[in-house]
């Protein structure tokens, strides 16, 4: 049994109560407060109308609560003051109970205090003034003064002599406090766990300890202490029903389930002490084979309940720093989209950048074809992109063509629960859940983008949803002007460009020209015109027809890209009739370029070329160069024409050079 004075005389020794008032109260014995008026527990706040007429009431109803059901209570007084009651039995077997508080709420602000205070009494700035003087605390604080109330009464209810179990005692809760403020200073999950763990063996002698915390949706072991790592496995979805069938923050005592949760332990018994703040199931710390005093197992859950707060805040900071990360990188992947002038760079690179932004091993892009009917897949990531493009999927039909009709997202955590959904899991994916979602420009759908199986096992959330949404968001803008551009750009190459040949057309080749005049006007250099002309091209039509013609002039195209330099700029001029422009080269230099076009084409076989009057089809090549020959366009194209019936004159299948007293223009006859 235990002396209510002993007990008060002993629990104003501990600095961590300084900030409270200690009262005590039995059964049939009026309220003894520490010290001030003897019918109010908070009598230095003076006379006012609530504690006057309720703050007895107040204490004699936590009194009842606390000894009927024999546990510690947290309550407020009228004027919202923190205070809490710690049964226990006295030495004359009475019920008592032991009362700290008198101290503010941190979280309350003034408007309510100005409230209570004003309610309270005549003189409501005179009592705020007074309450604004009480210390603040928080529920941490609260729940480290019933530790500290409730590891003192049992020595003293064994009649222990006091010096030396609260000396021990002291030592202890004065190094749980220390370590307490240990763990708050540190910066890193790691570091934070490590204390822990340090602090449980040294303290309580703890002989194994393993600390089980949440990462993302499921349960990992993160230390093991006293045994070995690789011995250890849980069963994240058991461990998952376990906390989620106590969520009373107590500790959970395993006996005959231990194999059940723990299989690879052997243990007798396991004590589960689950690690929850603000009804967040962070994961638990669990101490093996130990049968610990009430008192220890008191103290140890105020280190947990730390460590708790502790790992919340760092989560916390954790979320802020990735959420800070993640927005810098979407600026960054946006700018890099937007850099690209190419669409199926666009796609690939969408694709790859969704799929890292939400952690994705498998992506796809899908747009909507010409006709609108189908969706084809444009990029992907994961499967291969030809045997994707096999199996176009039409409106409508299928997960993505519904998406893509209805232009509304679809976020499965479970594809074969999900009732918008409800269909077996395909082999190819690993886990059930997927994002699709419709990509919107100018309010007109214009594909989806498929992200499914995240390298972590973990389902798809709201908060990607949320990134997703920005990225593809802009991605689908630039798509749509990427489009255009690029159809703009066929269209203007369309323009310059010999349907036939695929060659440059007369068009450009002027303005090229233009380009080039200037500068080598400038640089003081010089430049060549070839002109091109097959022998007897209209008899190879006669004989083998036009088919064989067009295909007679596309095969001298090619030839003619590779015979010429890469710096060489090469145009169908007209019917047989081509034209290639040498920059920054002399007439000298272009003979060699004119010789070996010359023999490519007579060495290359044409279908039907025996019937020709050379028994081959031939070219003959005119050069002119710039300034020498001209300095216009029309000049020196003229020039080169010439040199070219110089060249036929003489018997074709050569080439000549522009001489200036060659200025007859000979009749084609080829």
């Amino acid at each position: 049994m235990i002396n209510p004075l002993d007990l008060l005389e002993t629990l104003r020794r501990f600095p961590a109560l300084e900030s409270f008032h200690l009262g005590l109260s039995c059964e049939q014995e009026p309220l003894l407060p520490e010290g001030g008026r003897k019918d109010l527990f908070c009598g230095a706040l003076g006379e006012n109308a609530i504690c006057n007429s309720c703050c007895r009431t107040s204490f004699e109803k936590a009194f009842r609560d606390a000894t009927q059901d024999n546990q510690p209570i947290i309550f407020q007084c009228p004027i919202g003051l923190f205070n809490v009651a710690v049964p226990f039995r006295s030495d004359k077997n009475q019920a008592c109970c032991l009362f700290a508080g008198g101290v503010r709420d941190q979280g309350q602000d003034r408007p309510q205090m100005e409230i209570l205070s004003n309610a309270a009494s005549a003189d409501g700035t005179a009592l705020l003034e007074k309450l604004e003087q009480r210390p603040r605390v928080n529920r941490e604080q609260l729940d480290d003064a019933i530790a500290k109330i409730l590891a003192v009464i049992p020595a003293l209810a064994n009649n222990q002599p006091l010096t030396q179990p609260l000396q021990k005692m002291t030592q202890r809760l004065n190094a749980i406090t220390a370590i307490a403020a240990e763990i708050d200073r540190t910066h890193t999950f790691d570091e934070a766990i490590t204390l822990l763990g340090e602090a449980l063996i040294i303290l309580f002698d703890l002989p194994k300890i393993a600390v089980i915390l949440t990462e993302g949706d499921v349960f990992c072991v993160k230390t093991v202490l006293g045994m070995a790592n690789t011995s250890f496995k849980i069963s994240s979805q058991k461990i998952s029903e376990l906390l989620s069938c106590h969520t009373d923050g107590k500790p959970i005592i395993l006996h005959q389930e231990i194999d059940n949760f723990f299989p690879q332990v052997e243990a007798e018994r396991v004590i589960c002490l689950p690690l929850e703040v603000e009804e967040k199931s962070l994961g638990m710390v669990t101490l093996f084979d130990v049968d610990l005093h009430h008192r220890d197992l008191l103290l140890i859950e105020q280190l947990t309940g730390r460590f708790s707060a502790k790992l919340l805040r760092l989560k916390h900071e954790d979320e802020h720093s990735q959420s800070h990360a993640t927005a810098h990188r979407l600026i960054t992947m946006i700018s890099e989209l937007s850099l690209f002038t190419n669409c199926e760079a666009l796609y690939r690179n969408l694709v790859e950048m969704c799929c890292e932004l939400l952690g994705a091993s498998r992506g796809s892009l899908m747009l909507i074809d010409k006709t609108g009917e189908s969706l084809q897949i444009a990029a992907a990531r994961g499967i291969n992109l030809e045997v994707a493009r096999s199996a176009p999927i039409r409106m409508g039909e299928g997960i993505s063509g519904r998406v893509a009709r209805s232009g509304l997202h679809l976020l499965v955590s479970d594809i074969e629960k999900d009732c918008r959904v409800g269909i077996p899991n395909r082999p190819r994916f690993k886990t059930k859940s997927f994002i699709c979602f419709p990509m919107k420009a100018k309010d007109r759908i214009i594909g989806v983008l498929n992200l499914a199986d995240k390298e972590t096992g973990g389902i798809f959330t709201d908060v990607d949803l949320k990134h997703l949404h920005i990225l593809a968001g802009h991605a689908a803008q630039m798509i749509d002007r990427t489009a255009a551009l690029e159809n703009a750009q066929k269209l203007e190459e369309l323009a310059v460009r010999d349907p036939l040949t695929g060659l440059y057309n007369r068009r450009l080749l002027e303005t090229r020209f233009h380009e080039e005049l200037n500068r080598c006007s400038r640089l003081k250099q010089s430049f060549a015109i070839i002109m091109v002309d097959l022998d007897f091209f209209k008899t190879y039509n006669d004989h083998c027809g036009h088919i064989a013609g067009d295909n007679a002039l596309r095969k001298v195209a090619a030839l003619l890209k590779k015979s010429a330099r890469e710096m060489d700029f090469i145009t169908r001029y007209g019917g047989e009739e081509f034209c290639l422009m040498l920059p920054s080269t002399t007439k000298e230099e272009a003979l060699f370029v004119a010789e070996r076009i010359r023999r490519a084409i007579e060495n290359e076989p044409f279908p039907g070329e025996t019937s020709m009057p050379q028994g081959k089809l031939t070219t003959s090549i005119g050069i002119a160069s710039f300034p020498s020959d001209g300095e216009k366009f029309e000049t020196l194209v003229n020039a080169a024409d010439l040199a070219l019936y110089q060249a036929k004159s003489k018997g074709r299948n050569r080439l000549a050079t522009f001489e200036p007293i060659f200025q007859q223009r000979s009749k084609k006859t080829g």
